[in-house]
């Protein structure tokens, strides 16, 4: 049987890893703004709609 080398895991660095975070808190926050204001506006449509009928 042959033997089984294994690849030694590679880090990335440190900047590469800094900038993904950044990236998806910045993902984070955008969805968290898109999530909010459609359902503020839902809200919104639904309290003029129960004015209005």
């Amino acid at each position: 049987m042959a033997a089984k080398t294994s690849k030694a895991k590679r880090r990335k660095p440190a900047a590469a890893v800094d900038r993904a975070w950044l990236t998806m808190l910045a993902q984070n926050l955008t969805n968290m703004a898109i999530v909010t204001a459609s359902s503020g506006s839902v809200l919104l449509c639904l309290l003029i709609a129960k004015r209005f009928a």
